[in-house]
């Protein structure tokens, strides 16, 4: 048995247009932090630490933009997928 664990918050019965990033889903039921009795103690911490450098990342920079369109390189692995390196380029605002 395999678990495909970056199958589980793709579910077309849980999530609408499961595929498509929005930053703005409402009723966002993800497993990232785990779930139950086995959900992450940290997840509110881990939550608020990346609105905050969100935040400053974005007043601080003008413009981000990837530094160029090569295909992202992904961890391999048959249980989830991942990027391994995503090159930025920041304009400072």
């Amino acid at each position: 048995m395999l678990s495909w664990l970056g199958s589980a918050n793709r579910d077309e019965t849980i999530f609408e247009r499961p595929d498509e990033f929005d930053i703005a889903r409402r009723d966002n039921r993800h497993l990232g932090f785990g779930f139950g009795p086995h959900y992450c103690l940290g997840a509110s911490l881990a939550a608020l630490e990346a609105q905050v450098a969100l935040r400053v990342l974005l007043a601080r920079a003008r413009s981000i933009r990837r530094v160029d369109d090569a295909p992202l390189p992904l961890h391999p692995s048959f249980v989830f997928r991942a990027v391994t390196s995503l090159p930025l380029e920041l304009e400072a605002a």
